[in-house]
């Protein structure tokens, strides 16, 4: 047995988990934005000409380390996926041939 004092661990709970939607710019190093697909992050083109991401805190700072401006827009909740956002296969099928009804296609191609 150990006579020493041990340390106390403090259990703090845990906020909600949050993501942030971002935008990335260039920076004062005017990086390439390409670079930002270095990371895996799932990414679309912002209309103000950077890029639009859902990130963690943490890749908000991975982003600013390797010299990206990061300009947090909004905290969004991560909480599972609402299902009525969900489609089943019979829904996309359909929704394929809807907007595809018109294209000629070969079979078994």
């Amino acid at each position: 047995m150990n006579d020493e004092p041990q340390e106390r661990v403090e259990h703090r709970p845990r906020g909600p988990k949050i993501r942030l939607e971002a935008t990335v710019h260039p920076g004062d190093k005017r990086l390439a934005l390409e670079g930002v697909a270095d990371l895996d992050l799932d990414r679309i083109p912002d209309p103000e000409g950077g890029v639009r991401l859902l990130i963690t805190a943490d890749e908000a700072a991975q982003l600013v380390e390797r010299g990206y401006e990061v300009r947090l827009l909004r905290a969004l909740p991560v909480r599972p996926l609402d299902s009525a956002l969900v489609m089943d296969d019979d829904g996309a099928r359909a929704w394929l041939e809807d907007r595809l009804g018109d294209v000629e296609r070969r079979e078994g191609s």
